[in-house]
């Protein structure tokens, strides 16, 4: 299958116009091409002549493949020298044809070249919406999406934009691996002086140490490769640098093209060192794996094994202090178990327990992995090898990352819906069942139906003949002292259908608010947004009290100096009240009050619409008092639906209260139409209805937006945000 390479906008440097046509493009597999790793394993190591004299200590062993492999996918180190030599380079007077594949890779299709500028643009286009995605409720997962949001921005800023901007930039090695295994000195030794620091403390390398040539180090000192790290050029001997910082160290040793970077221990007790390592790797386009013998079958290396694979990374790896006793037993034990594990790294290398000559490794014993690394930075068909393979793994881990993050957005999406309906449905429900509750004759019961009887035997309530509007005598009816006590009973009547009223409206609202308590409740997310809510509310009310409590109701000055001890027992009390003022579990502590103001006002209104009735049907109309008209329309409208019919008693009602002649429930109707007639009545009573009505839904709506506040609390939730994450993925993978 064809691969393909990103051509730059602008040629490359001179440093690099010795790579030749394909020295400045990067390549990529298409999905579903295994990585072909004889692209970079085609060159043995030992296509140079070995030293002379005794066996060198370090040798370049071959893979050894699975038992269940049914053919090698990397011919063995004795295939055919590569069709790249030294001479096949060509000349810069008089280019050549390009160069044929290697002889390992003849089902390889030539590069097909990528516009680095849209795939720039697919990648900042995929990286926004990355980064603008709302994560707001704590739903199974929640804590693994940012964490995996961070890695894919932080790849997309410190690798793949850097490397797509910059094809012809210096290839970057990260240098991984166990603590003691050599890794600082594995980089002195390369570079030939003491850039790195070395020692017998654990973890030895604090710092990230990157060794390049002078001639490269422009290209990182420009916060190019991971940007937001802070960065510093070492001047004179290595020394432990502060964490957090990156050391850059030019040196003539380093061949040009390539920059070793020599990393924390994966393994280290300082957790800063382990997430620096990953954040290294990810940025990196081609990985050196170190460890020791004692320490080659723990738990973290092959951690950061299964990291490469899955990532499907360019990968060499390094076996040191091997004893030479047990040379062979060991490193076919660890080459078995590379393989097991599915890890084709195919330059392995092996550095057997050495003395040190001035805190450097003898030249044998590190120069396989030196000429593998200047083999890397100079030879084209190497540097498009491990450039292709590693961005293609980095971007074919999109098409399942960003589509899982975008079906967790989704769910954020869908969690928010369901809170904000199960809220919407309790209320709703609430409101429905107070609109029945105020015609059924609900409210007309206990005090409501003895102080109507009160009034029915006295004749309170009787319309008067004769005079408008008369009002009777004060106290009429009554004789003596016990005619002076207590309110009129009308007055009584009417405090106690307000009360009636008012009472039932807050008992429906509290059902409403544990109903949407229960439900919340049950989902973790929204537990925790009730918990978290109704904290940050106790905070307030408490703050609001204390101050109260020193400088008076509103900030008043000369409140008075309060002792300290009753301060303290002001506290248990206010956080007491506090605690219930944050309760959703029940209605807003000041929801009676407004269903009092709000009964009050619709009161005030059904008296005017009593006047501009009794101006209509003045012809027919028999005297009330304004009191008693107002107070029979209430107790009319609030039993409206309640009758089953002249003579019906109401089942399990008393019977006075279904009595045709006085009965709460007929007695009013009949009284109001003998006023304003069949017809008038009925809209008059639909008018007042609709009024009560609408104040109702306002009182419910107000208890309602606790909890939307709740939720839009949490942030917002951009419902095409997970839509606009697949098509940025779709696009990315459209110009690859």
């Amino acid at each position: 299958m064809p691969s393909e390479e990103i051509e730059p906008d602008k040629p490359a440097d001179e440093a690099t116009a010795a790579e030749g046509p394909a020295g400045s493009a990067l390549p990529r597999r298409f999905p579903g091409h295994e990585p072909e790793t004889v692209q970079f394993a085609a060159i043995p190591a030992d296509d140079e002549p070995a030293p002379p004299g005794d066996e060198p200590v370090t040798e370049q062993f071959p893979a050894i493949p699975a038992e269940d492999a049914e053919a090698p996918a990397v011919p063995e180190p004795v295939a055919p020298e590569p069709v790249v030599p030294e001479a096949a380079v060509p000349e810069p007077a008089a280019p050549a044809p390009p160069a044929p594949p290697p002889q390992g890779a003849q089902g390889t299709q030539g590069h097909v070249r990528v516009d680095a500028r849209l795939l720039e643009a697919a990648l900042l286009n995929l990286r926004k919406r990355i980064a603008a995605i709302p994560l707001v409720f704590q739903i199974a997962g929640s804590e693994e999406v940012k964490t995996e949001r961070g890695k894919l921005l932080s790849q997309i800023d410190d690798y793949l934009l850097p490397r797509v901007r910059r094809s012809a930039a210096p290839v970057l090695v990260a240098l991984v691996g166990s603590t003691g295994a050599g890794k600082s000195t594995l980089v002195n030794s390369i570079v030939g002086a003491p850039v790195s620091a070395t020692g017998v403390r654990r973890p030895t390398t604090n710092s990230p140490v990157l060794a390049c040539h002078p001639d490269d180090i422009d290209w990182f000192a420009e916060n190019n490769f991971l940007p937001t790290l802070p960065r510093v050029r070492q001047e004179g001997l290595a020394r432990p640098g502060r964490d957090g910082l990156l050391v850059l160290a030019a040196s003539d040793g380093m061949p040009r093209g390539i920059a070793l970077l020599d990393t924390p221990d994966i393994d280290s007790v300082v957790q800063a060192h382990h997430e620096f390592a990953y954040q290294f790797l990810d940025a990196s386009d081609l990985w050196l794996f170190m460890t020791s013998a004692s320490r080659y079958a723990d738990g973290p290396v092959w951690e950061v094994l299964q990291h490469a694979r899955e990532r499907k990374a360019s990968l060499g790896v390094v076996l040191s202090r091997v004893p030479q006793t047990y040379r062979a037993e060991l490193t076919s034990h660890f080459n078995a178990m590379l393989n097991a594990n599915g890890i084709s790294a195919e330059n392995r290398f092996v550095i057997e327990q050495t003395p040190l000559i001035d805190g450097m490794l003898p030249a044998d014993a590190y120069q396989p992995v030196r000429d593998w690394l200047t083999a890397t930075a100079t030879q084209a068909d190497r540097r498009v090898a491990v450039l292709s393979q590693t961005m293609s793994g980095v971007l074919d881990t999109f098409k399942s990352r960003v589509p899982a993050i975008a079906a967790h957005v989704e769910a954020q999406v869908v969690l928010r819906a369901e809170l904000r309906r199960a809220a919407e449905t309790a209320y709703q429900g609430a409101f429905d069942e107070v609109g029945m509750g105020l015609m059924d004759g609900t409210v007309l019961r206990g005090e409501v139906l003895a102080r109507w009887e009160d009034c029915m035997v006295g004749g309170d309530l009787q319309p008067r003949r004769g005079v408008k509007g008369t009002k009777p005598a004060k106290n009429a009816g009554r004789k003596g002292k016990r005619a002076r006590r207590g309110p009129s009973r009308p007055a009584a009547l009417n405090t106690a259908l307000r009360s009636a009223v008012e009472s039932f409206i807050v008992s429906v609202a509290d059902r409403a608010a544990e109903a949407v308590e229960a439900s919340w409740r049950a989902d973790p997310a929204g537990a925790v947004l009730l918990t978290d809510a109704a904290a940050e509310k106790a905070r307030d009310v408490r703050a609001k009290q204390v101050f109260e409590s020193v400088f008076g109701p509103a900030g008043q000055s000369g409140a008075g100096q309060l002792a300290e001890a009753d301060l303290k027992d002001a506290d248990v009390i206010k956080a007491a009240d506090a605690a219930q003022a944050s309760a959703f579990s029940r209605s807003s502590p000041d929801l009676a009050l407004r269903a009092a103001r709000a009964v009050g006002a619709w009161q005030d209104h059904l008296a005017r619409l009593m006047e501009a009735g009794d101006a209509r049907s003045a012809v027919r109309r028999v005297s009330f008092e304004e009191e008693a008209l107002s107070l029979v329309v209430l107790v009319a409208m609030l039993g409206e639906t309640a009758s089953a019919g002249p003579g019906i008693p109401r089942t399990g009602m008393p019977a006075a209260a279904s009595d045709e002649d006085g009965g709460i429930y007929t007695a009013p109707r009949r009284m109001l139409a003998s006023v304003f007639g069949a017809e008038l009545l009925n809209g008059l009573l639909a008018r007042a209805r609709a009024d009560l009505s609408d104040r109702v839904r306002l009182l419910l709506d107000e208890e309602l937006v606790r909890f939307v506040e709740v939720i839009d609390a949490a942030g917002a939730c951009d419902d095409v945000a997970a839509i606009r994450l697949y098509q940025a993925e779709f696009s990315l993978e459209a110009v690859r």
